[in-house]
């Protein structure tokens, strides 16, 4: 490696001209903040500084802001704002390194594009056609120009004839002395910000790909320390804006979302819902569900298609909120337009990728001044005394592969040189590097390679010094010879089982386990189930109730909960599905003569109070229903759905079984593919059970549902 220059030797180089050009942002700041001699005028500026102050007398008009010439295009051709904004940011690109654009563009939308593009007032326009010897802005001007090298096309239009080159290298050799492998990426984050002084963060900076993982793992630690750093603002970090966004963009979809997808939002504009509605339909929430304020912003959704952006805005945001989002819908320039998903989209992609949408929103002062996060892919220069390295892996790369419209050879040689550079800034270097990346060691930026004219495998190839953290072991690992799964003694489970946990059990002990230890979320068939054993309960202890009210008015209760949760598009066969089942259990519970059954139960004794009886307001419910018993002398217990004139039922919700498919589920073959043992668990319970027969009784209340919905098949 080359030695690079300091800023400060490059200072003593250039401090006797008149103008310093360099293409690198950093260091011609660094340069103008080393000023120690009266100037008037400029000293060290970039090829697009001066561009941009000279495009008002070279054009004869001001430049158009990056959403005004995407607007412009798009309005002249017709074609969507996401289609030229990407368009227009590939010509940006193809015209930094040659002005033969056309050449390059396959399509002839991209050359509608193009045409619309070059004719407008635009940075690019000014750089391609400036000539700097006749211009006055070079005339008796001593010129140094740092490191013409690394300068694109368009920068090179900006070197005069006449000027002094300068090199940001030595003749002297640089070596890295030390390189820290550490563990993984919040590791590494973690290590980088403790060897910052909470005391001077202005004095640090971090260099890294920002488009990597590992920047949110930085900014967290800083957080976590409350050490400031400087974060740029953009329309799309503002919450106001993502907030709005969001609101709309949930309402497009107000016929399936539920009230937990909206709840924080609502919260955010003091809308607020009765306790316990998370899970039911947003559409079919009432004033009785939520606040008058929550009724107001559901009013918007529901209508959304009918309002334009602004009138959404004046009814969601708060005066606070309201000034950010109207700027940016005017903007755009869809304020006064229907809200559809095509416009909500373009402004998604807008505010997401179109960085020059203003704002007046304050950036916090300490997030004007801290550490600086540097893009390892952006800058050279970098003003700081210390200076820490994280990764310096893969990502790391620049790909020149792909982009035709370049020298591959000449510009990989310009991202050696760039990272030659970058890897000597500051005073104090830090370079901390992660033991492994996927599993595997790794493996440092394919520039190094070309940077040492030599095959660089880790970074022990780049520095002699390489310390490990404490995590890092050296040592082979030995891989345990496995042993032959060898089934759980029973003794060593407290118990007890359930008939589901001891099917687990013998199906898999390890299954089995793994389930006593994580918990899932019920699916849709659990909940099927579980919403028809309530039912069932309720019509036992309330059927008068049921007659009275009708079975759709059930259906109806619990569809919010159910209907849909599958799929929106399955709402009505859903619906039809509960109120199958919910039909055929009042034919069986009928056919068995169930009637006058105790109301003995305080509901509130329930672990899972049944959720008809909340609704319809009910205290009491049966002993005879979902009733939990345990056996005296075996590890097992069970929950009884349905003990009537000594026989229990179980409901079953599922795929109705065969006897030959039940009697072989209940082998002790190892082979049985779905082991299912409640029968004789629940067989052995009712031998301890005073109030039965020894009968147990399994209603597949699913079984020929087509023809019982056509009243063709008898239930008894």
């Amino acid at each position: 490696m080359k030695r690079c220059k300091s800023i400060d030797e490059l200072y003593e180089e250039v401090r006797e001209f008149d103008m310093v050009i360099t293409n690198d942002a950093a260091l011609a700041t660094a340069l103008n903040a080393r000023i120690d001699i009266p100037i008037v005028g400029h000293f060290a500026l970039t090829p697009k500084q001066i561009a941009g102050s000279v495009a008002a007398r070279v054009l004869g008009s001001p430049l158009y802001s990056e959403l005004s010439v995407i607007s412009t295009v798009s309005e002249e051709t017709g074609l969507k704002l996401k289609y030229v904004h990407s368009e227009v940011e590939n010509i940006k690109e193809i015209r930094k390194y040659t002005a033969d654009v056309l050449k390059h563009l396959h399509t002839k939308t991209s050359r509608n594009v193009y045409d619309s593009f070059e004719a407008l007032p635009t940075l690019e326009r000014v750089m391609g056609s400036f000539i700097p010897d006749d211009d006055e802005l070079y005339r008796g001007v001593k010129v140094a120009v740092v490191e013409d090298f690394l300068f694109n096309d368009l920068d090179k239009h900006f070197i005069p004839l006449d000027y002094e080159p300068i090199s940001i290298f030595s003749d002297d050799d640089y070596q890295i002395d030390t390189i820290y492998e550490i563990g993984n990426d919040r590791q590494l984050a973690q290590n980088a910000v403790d060897l910052i002084d909470p005391e001077k963060p202005t004095d640090y900076a971090i260099v890294l790909n920002t488009a990597s993982p590992i920047t949110d793992a930085v900014r967290s630690a800083m957080y976590r320390r409350k050490i400031p750093f400087i974060n740029a603002l953009n329309v799309r970090d503002l919450s106001q804006i993502r907030d709005y966004l969001r609101f709309i963009s949930l309402s497009m979809d107000f016929e399936t979302i539920r009230v937990k997808n909206v709840k924080e939002l609502f919260s955010n504009y003091n809308g607020t819902f009765r306790k316990g509605r998370e899970e039911f339909l947003l559409c079919r929430q009432g004033p009785s569900d939520m606040s008058d304020r929550g009724m107001e912003l559901w009013n918007v959704m529901k209508d959304i298609r009918s309002l334009t952006f602004g009138e959404v805005c004046e009814t969601v945001c708060n005066r606070r909120t309201k000034v950010q989002v109207n700027n940016m819908i005017a903007e755009l320039g869809v304020k006064d337009q229907k809200v559809s998903s095509e416009l909500l989209n373009e402004v998604i992609y807008a505010v997401d990728n179109v960085k020059q949408l203003s704002h007046n929103e304050e950036i916090p002062e300490y997030e004007k001044k801290g550490v600086l996060i540097v893009d390892c892919n952006n800058s050279i220069y970098i003003d700081r005394p210390v200076v820490i390295y994280l990764g310096m892996e893969q990502d790391w790369n620049r790909s020149v592969i792909g982009k035709p419209y370049l020298d591959a050879e000449d510009e990989t040689d310009k991202n050696v040189a760039r990272l030659n550079a970058l890897l000597q800034q500051g005073s104090v270097r830090y370079y901390l590097v992660n033991s492994s990346k996927g599993g595997k060691p790794a493996k440092p930026s394919t520039l190094f390679n070309l940077l040492y004219k030599k095959p660089i495998e880790s970074f022990s190839d780049i520095s002699a010094h390489l310390v490990r953290g404490r995590w890092h072991s050296d040592e082979e690992v030995i891989t345990p010879e496995s042993d032959p799964v060898i089934g759980a003694d029973p003794e060593c489970y407290s118990g007890p089982f359930s008939k589901s946990s001891f099917n687990s059990y013998f199906s898999c002990p390890r299954k089995f386990l793994y389930a006593t230890l994580l918990t899932t979320p019920e699916e849709k068939d659990t909940e099927f189930g579980t919403l028809i054993h309530s039912f069932a309960e309720f019509y036992v202890c309330y059927p008068e109730d049921v007659k009275e009210l009708g079975v759709d008015h059930f259906v109806h209760l619990i569809s919010d909960k159910y209907s849909g949760l599958s799929s929106p598009l399955m709402e009505s066969l859903d619906s039809d599905k509960v109120r199958q089942a919910m039909n055929t259990i009042i034919a069986y519970l009928d056919s068995i003569g169930i009637s006058n059954v105790p109301l003995d139960t305080p509901l509130s004794m329930k672990r899972d109070p049944n959720r008809f009886m909340v609704a319809m307001g009910k205290d009491m419910t049966s002993s005879l229903c979902e009733r939990e018993i345990e056996s005296r002398t075996h590890p097992i217990h069970g929950e009884l759905d349905l003990t009537w004139n000594g026989i229990i039922t179980d409901y079953k919700t599922g795929r109705p079984h065969s006897v030959k498919e039940i009697s072989d589920s209940m082998t002790m073959d190892p082979v049985a593919r779905y082991p299912e043992f409640q029968p004789p668990i629940y067989l052995a319970l009712m031998k301890e059970d005073e109030y039965n027969r020894g009968r147990f009784d399994l209603f597949y209340a699913m079984d020929n549902d087509v023809s019982l919905s056509a009243g063709k098949v008898s239930i008894g």
